[in-house]
């Protein structure tokens, strides 16, 4: 390799870092809705230099997770739920579609990677560590998506749910929806070691639902961390 193609290569790798470390604490709610970042502050903390923080403000604003008021500052989005909406939609989308070539593919040791995982998750809860909670959440869905052999799939959701994992994070602080989805969960593997296709799907679409009910409560718990929208387009 060139000296050239090194320095592209260390430079992209410097910019990935930074984007993906800055992605990781706003869509886990350490960068709270609302807060101001400073370009100055973050290359200091992680030892670089000013130029892939910006670049990295730029495919963060790009995936609406951050804006940049030029000259300003740069500020972490608050969750807009029109685009929360669509990214479930997406997510729903792919979902259900991934769901009968899983059901079809999965075996025993699958079942029980899946139950491990809420296993895992049931633990995480129990130690109130709510990202890992949803940490193994998509885990579990990365799964039937790799069992489905439709990885792909689930990268598209995952790169573009930045809006919409950060409701789901916050509907865990409550202990009674946090037990939902591992319930949920248990009943999804159960239904498939059974057999039960049609039940199979019934379960998945409560799931990728259950924000739609939870939805009024986190605007009437943490009204500060929501984009105010004159009016909104699913209200009809």
């Amino acid at each position: 390799m060139s000296d050239v193609a090194k320095t592209a290569e260390k430079s992209f790798s410097v910019q990935e870092r930074v984007f993906c470390a800055l992605r990781k604490r706003i869509i886990d709610l350490t960068l709270r809705p609302g807060m101001v970042m400073s370009a100055n502050e973050v290359s200091e903390m992680m030892s670089v230099s000013r130029t892939p923080v910006r670049e990295a403000f730029m495919r963060l604003e790009r995936e609406g997770l951050v804006k940049i008021i030029p000259q300003r500052e740069t500020i972490v989005s608050r969750i807009d739920l029109q685009r929360v909406r669509q990214e479930q939609f997406l997510r729903e989308s792919l979902e259900l579609a991934v769901l009968e070539p899983f059901f079809r593919k999965c075996s025993r040791e699958h079942l029980d990677k899946l139950r491990k995982m809420i296993q895992r998750q049931c633990e995480s809860a129990e130690r109130k560590d709510y990202v890992a909670v949803i940490d193994f959440d998509d885990t579990f869905h990365r799964l039937i998506f790799t069992i489905a052999e439709q990885p792909l799939s689930w990268e598209i959701i995952e790169s573009m749910s930045g809006h919409y994992r950060r409701c789901r994070l916050m509907t865990i602080w409550s202990d009674e929806l946090k037990s939902d989805i591992m319930l949920q969960h248990e009943t999804l593997v159960n239904a498939v070691q059974d057999g039960n296709f049609a039940l199979c799907r019934q379960i998945m679409e409560k799931h990728l639902r259950k924000l739609f009910v939870e939805e009024e409560m986190l605007l009437s718990d943490y009204p500060d961390y929501f984009e105010v929208n004159e009016r909104d387009p699913f209200d009809i």
